[in-house]
């Protein structure tokens, strides 16, 4: 749902508050999957409202009228989700692994913690400790992340012509030796 209303808020710039929830239905009926059984109106104005308190979205008043806007968080967020979609439409193997690494200290554990959640959610496999490996081409994504956490060299993104006793990771990702 958050992805959803990040399109949309996205696509339209800023969004009437009052327009919100009838556009966003319509919309969300080309994406529904299977019927839900609570009131989407409410659902969708709860996740709102989460989003604008996690700072993906921000509310702008003008002319008597309240907007929804996507702010710097949220647009990053929006470009995550994109590049994810990105990556799973390209799934043709190349043969090839890519390995992410970091090594980020104990007094940024936040942001460490962060960045561990946003590798597993996008598909990485953890390999060892701080070694995280996925098969698909992603560096954009990884760029994303280390400008949006702000890591600099204390991370690191390598293409890996060839990893011995991978066929439990081929499992993993259903890929054909």
């Amino acid at each position: 749902m958050a992805l959803i209303v990040l399109k949309v808020v996205g696509a339209a710039g800023l969004l009437a508050m009052a327009v919100v929830a009838p556009n966003a239905l319509q919309f969300l009926k080309l994406f529904e999957k299977r019927k839900k059984k609570y009131d989407p109106k409410y659902y969708l104005d709860k996740k709102v409202q989460q989003m604008i308190k996690k700072g993906l979205l921000e509310v702008k008043k003008e002319n008597y009228r309240t907007y929804v806007k996507l702010t710097k968080k949220g647009k990053i967020q929006l470009d995550k989700y994109s590049l994810k979609e990105q990556a799973e439409k390209n799934q043709k193997w190349d043969g090839k692994w890519r390995v992410f690494a970091f090594d980020v200290w104990e007094k940024s554990r936040r942001k460490r913690d962060l960045l561990r959640k946003e590798i597993k959610e996008f598909g990485f496999l953890q390999l060892q400790q701080s070694v995280w490996i996925y098969p698909f081409e992603c560096r954009e994504f990884i760029e994303l992340l280390r400008s949006d956490l702000n890591f600099g060299k204390n991370v690191r993104y390598m293409v890996v012509e060839s990893l011995d006793s991978d066929q439990n990771l081929r499992r993993h990702f259903n890929l054909s030796s």
